[in-house]
């Protein structure tokens, strides 16, 4: 039977569920916010297997699982109260620790790979890894760095977060942005010098690789509803690359997102997500990326 444990709020979760129901799997789910809410945990040091969930309707043992797939999303900062944001926050950093050190397969096990709490660190380091380049970038709080930075990007430059919290990618304009420069004192910034062409996002499941091309009117793809998408085939480099990430970072479900430079065709690494939202992707692909996350789980389940 596999575990899950997510919140009934985000689509990524209820969409891997219903493809696991579907699939014939036995499932039971657990609420995180019902959780926190009415809830507590019981992590024995000594045997993290015996841990157990207890909700108002019923109690989960771990050791009943031969898999989990898990979407911890952060609930505290919505909380009521400050008692309830305080036991929320604890069971987010609990249940994050137990599934990283867990010996039952996880296939998302959560924080994982930590790099990406800083955007150019994670960038540079997990390129490293794999053999990829990235697209120039300066990270800075400093006006002046910035303007030289920016003054040496002939194809221009978009600007976002430095941190793990999600940003939209903006293309920086001198005539509405170079008066904002000073405001960089009270927060760094990525600038990265722009990368024109198509946006790839794959999606690794163990061995398994989809890849698919995006073409977009907009600087981010991820705001339009007009997007084009296409399968696509990876070159040897690229699937070599994700693969060896997912092995190193030991993190078998990642989403690897590149730029495709239309007038080189080279690629250029951007991220990779260990907690991807693959819905659309894998709706587009006819259920195949949720059929490898069954397979994988299925085929781990005596590990």
């Amino acid at each position: 039977m596999i575990l899950c444990i997510g919140s009934a709020a985000d689509d990524t979760y209820c969409h891997t569920i219903i493809a696991m129901k579907q699939a014939n799997l036995k499932v039971d789910i657990i609420d995180i916010a019902r959780l926190a809410l009415s809830g507590e945990v019981l992590f024995p040091m000594h045997d993290l297997r015996s841990s157990v969930f207890k909700t108002s309707e019923r109690s989960y043992h771990l050791n009943d699982y031969w898999g989990v797939w898990i979407r911890p999303v952060e609930i505290a900062e919505a909380a009521p109260e400050k008692s309830l944001k305080e036991k929320s926050a604890g069971l987010q950093v609990a249940m994050n620790r137990l599934f990283n050190n867990i010996t039952i397969p996880v296939i998302n096990p959560p924080i994982r790979d930590v790099s990406n709490f800083s955007k150019l660190f994670h960038a540079v380091s997990l390129a490293k890894l794999a053999d990829w380049q990235i697209p120039r970038s300066c990270l800075t709080n400093n006006q002046t760095k910035a303007q030289n930075f920016i003054s040496t990007c002939n194809e221009g430059v978009i600007f976002k977060g430095a941190s793990a919290k999600k940003t939209w990618a903006t293309l920086y304009k001198k005539e509405i942005h170079e008066h904002q420069l000073s405001a960089l004192q009270a927060a760094p910034v990525l600038f990265q010098e722009r990368i024109e062409g198509p946006d790839v996002r794959i999606h690794v499941v163990g061995d398994q690789l989809f890849g698919e091309a995006i073409e977009s009117d907009d600087l981010d793809y991820r705001v339009s509803n007009k997007n084009k998408y296409n399968a696509l085939s990876l070159p040897d480099n690229i699937a070599k690359g994700c693969k060896r990430l997912s092995a190193t970072c030991k993190i078998p479900f990642l989403g690897i997102d590149f730029k495709i430079k239309k007038t080189t065709g080279e690629w250029y690494f951007l991220e990779a997500n260990t907690m991807p939202c693959y819905q659309g992707y894998d709706r587009r692909a006819k259920g195949a990326i949720s059929r490898a996350i069954i397979e994988w789980l299925i085929d781990n389940r005596n590990r």
